[in-house]
């Protein structure tokens, strides 16, 4: 599900937000540790930097298990 999210939020503002709703409680639950006066700011720069890297992931560049498993045992970086 969250895959198709993230293919569909490249397109789909609706999409978008449900991803970053997903992250909402644990969103909050950092928040709960910051002061009070910042974290409306925090919460909007968390929320603008996950958009940013949600649009920047390349999705089709995710390897398939085959090729996940043929890299590892090729022992190269995985990132």
């Amino acid at each position: 599900m969250f895959y198709e999210l993230v293919k569909e939020s490249k397109e789909d503002n609706q999409a978008l937000e449900q991803i970053i709703n997903m992250f909402e409680p644990k969103l909050q639950k950092m928040l709960s540790l910051t002061k009070l006066g910042e974290r409306e700011d925090l919460a909007q720069e968390l929320k603008y930097r996950l958009i940013m890297y949600i649009k920047r992931y390349d999705v089709d560049s995710i390897p398939g298990f085959w090729e996940l498993k043929e890299q590892i045992q090729k022992g190269k970086k995985i990132c």
